[in-house]
């Protein structure tokens, strides 16, 4: 398969970033300037190099979201340092600005300028100085941010080490650009001040999570008499290839009426929860049921079906149908319930998701696997849940 060379950008140099397709970058040919169209393939099947870190562990802090950030961008080498903006070929000197003795990188910066080690010299412990300036930027970033992997440091580590190089970086901007900014002679006390506040408020959220929780128990609920209770669902995985919906009618002793699926293509699961409730709705209405309780655990499904959330732009085409056969001429309750309230169809919604036919198929008998769900609902089985009580 041929190469196909990208054209170099005008006044610039061999390693700026260009926005070239994703699959550019991951390959191994990023100053090369070429590409292979083998690597798109790569890319779509998950076949290409994956970009070490702990990430998850970064973006699940629990401090302020610009700070997460900023320490991504660190991680990645991005933050713009007069060394990276000088490589756009626009001028600018490589030189740090503050001490004037070496080339303003990403660690020079927030880790070796004179200025930011006398902070960090009185931050670390002693025993882990030498290790601490040893690394490269990246390997520097998680090893200081993942407390796992150096046990000597504090679990209040990650949060110190975060809110430093956000200072240091907040003063080294207000050295370049306010004219009368002044170096503080103790950064480190509103260092560590800033981050008690920040652990302060993590631990007091996560001690009010857990006094204002109470556990309750949740089960399916008998319809009223001469009623008819449909409970609906929709599913799909995790990479949108394939969706399913599922529903299920039951009379008000629980007994099984009729049960349908169908295997539907690529969707998001609220477009297939959608899909569940009209096609649920449909087989009610044309077998004549005159009374119908309606069940979905998808909210933000009931708030759209009942205008009590705004929609940008039109109505979803199946939320307009949906609604043009609750206008029938019938008695109906939309309702929402919690998804342990709704196991039976949630059953059905991974069984979709199993059949080989895309045609909407109804299950005048309930799969034997099913049964056991089935029997919970009617005895009155109850699954626990911990909801956060509103104080």
């Amino acid at each position: 398969m041929r190469n196909i060379v990208w054209p170099r950008p005008l006044h610039a140099s061999n390693d700026v970033i260009v926005l070239y397709p994703k699959s550019y970058f991951y390959s191994n040919l990023l100053f090369s300037r070429s590409f292979l169209i083998v690597s798109c393939y790569d890319m779509k099947d998950g076949n290409h190099a994956n970009t070490g870190g702990d990430w998850k562990s970064l973006w699940n802090w629990k401090g302020l979201q610009c700070i997460q950030t900023f320490i991504w961008l660190n991680a990645h080498d991005r933050i713009l340092t007069n060394y990276r903006r000088s490589r756009w070929g626009v001028g600018i000197s490589p030189t740090c600005p503050c001490c004037g003795s070496e080339d303003e990188t990403t660690l020079h910066v927030l880790r070796d300028c004179n200025y930011a080690t006398q902070v960090w010299i009185r931050l670390v412990p002693s025993d882990c100085i030498t290790d601490f300036f040893s690394f490269d930027c990246r390997n520097w970033v998680f090893t200081n941010h993942n407390k796992r992997r150096n046990k000597d440091l504090n679990s209040k580590w990650k949060t110190t080490f975060m809110t430093t190089c956000w200072y240091i970086w907040k003063w080294r901007n207000k050295t370049v650009f306010e004219e009368n900014f002044q170096r503080l002679e103790n950064p480190t006390s509103i260092i560590q001040k800033f981050t008690s506040g920040i652990e302060d408020c993590t631990l007091n959220h996560f001690q009010m999570d857990l006094r204002h929780t109470e556990t309750i128990y949740i089960g399916w609920k008998y319809p009223q008499e001469g009623w008819i209770k449909l409970n609906c669902d929709g599913a799909c995985k995790e990479n949108g290839d394939c969706s399913g919906c599922r529903g299920l009618l039951r009379d008000a002793n629980g007994r099984w009426i009729k049960g349908f699926v169908r295997k539907i293509g690529a969707c998001d699961a609220l477009h297939a929860e959608m899909w569940g409730m009209y096609l649920g709705l449909e087989l009610a209405w044309r077998d004549d049921i005159s009374q119908l309780c309606v069940e979905s655990d998808s909210k933000l499904l009931i708030d759209m079906i009942k205008n009590n959330c705004k929609m940008n732009g039109t109505t979803p085409v199946l939320i307009w149908r949906i609604q043009n056969i609750l206008n029938c001429n019938w008695r109906i309750q939309v309702h929402h319930t919690l998804r342990e309230g709704n196991r039976s169809a949630d059953w059905l919604a991974n069984f979709s998701l199993t059949m080989d036919s895309w045609n909407f198929t109804i299950l005048e008998a309930p799969p034997s696997e099913l049964n056991s769900l089935l029997f919970d609902d009617i005895s009155g089985a109850c699954m626990p849940r911990n909801v956060r009580l509103i104080v």
